[in-house]
Parts: C-alpha cells; structure tokens; sequence
C-alpha cells in the first residue's frame, strides 16, 4: 500500500486546495485538524472538521474533476495520507482489506455530511453544539471557537452564549 498514495506534512495555516483548483485527492489524516471551507457573502462557511483518524474529501469536485469552489486548509500542524483517483482504483482492486477501509472512510464523510444536513434543518443550535460536544469533543476543544461556530451554523456571540449557558 505504501507504493502508492503520498504522505504529506503540512503546517497551520497551509491549503491543501483553494477555490478554483480541481480537487485531485482525497485524504486521510494521520494526525492533525483539517477544515474544508467556502465562502458565501465574504464569510467562510466550514463544511467539514477531520481529525486524527478521520477521512476527507470535495465530493462533487473529486467525483466530477470540475474546479471547486472548496478550501482545505490545516488548523494545526498535520501529516496526511493522500490519494489519487488512480491510486484508489489501483489500491481498491488490489486488496479487499483496503477496499473495506476505503469504503469505511468514504461512508463516513458522506453519512456525516448528510447528517450535519439534517441537523441543522430540525435541530436547535443548542442542541447541535451538545451533540457535537459528546460526539467530537476533542474536535471542538481543537479548532478555535469561531470555526466551531460556523461549522454549527451560529454566529460566534451565540455559540459564546450557548457555552455560557452549559457550564
């Protein structure tokens, strides 16, 4: 498995991909914060938080091979496992164990997209930041409050008062 895919360090601060660039990986992260990001009206909406262990991808821009309008930036300094479109269909057909984890990884980025989705149709800001705090506390303890925020939908003063509020 080594052979193929590429391990990749970055630091705080540093893009994987900018609006524009066509997303050509998707990745692992062996250690560290990722955050993949757009913006709408000048404000950066984060779409996905992935820590130690965790999968990440722009979907439609992978599958699709058209320019994204996705950051992927890191949040602390982080060690990646990335893959190719051909590296994953060389990697899938080779091994069943990697094709297993594969799909392991690929479920839960969607599964988790969609139910942030649903999340924020039906449940209360309140209830989301509670949920993301006994699903992911490490996460939220890890990214900085106003990030946490936008991935919550909220503005950062009502996440300040929603904390306040629980403690």
């Amino acid at each position: 498995m080594m052979n193929r895919g590429q391990v990749v360090k970055l630091e705080k601060g540093e893009f994987l991909q900018v609006e524009g660039d066509v997303c050509k990986t998707w990745g692992y992260v062996c250690k560290g914060l990722v955050r993949v990001y757009y913006m709408r009206d000048r404000e950066e909406v984060t779409e996905q938080l992935s820590i130690d262990g965790d999968g990440f991808l722009d979907c439609e821009s992978f599958f699709k091979q058209t320019p994204s309008n996705r950051y992927v930036q890191m949040l602390e300094p982080t060690t990646l496992f990335l893959f190719t479109r051909l590296d994953g269909s060389e990697i899938l057909s080779d091994n069943y164990e990697i094709r297993r984890f594969f799909r392991y990884l690929m479920e839960k980025v969607l599964l988790e997209k969609k139910k942030r989705i649903l999340d924020s149709i039906f449940k209360p800001a309140k209830e989301r930041y509670e949920k993301l705090m006994t699903e992911r506390a490490n996460l939220v303890l890890r990214t900085p409050s106003s990030i946490v925020a936008s991935y919550l939908g909220v503005t950062p003063e009502t996440l300040s008062r929603i904390k306040a509020k629980n403690n």
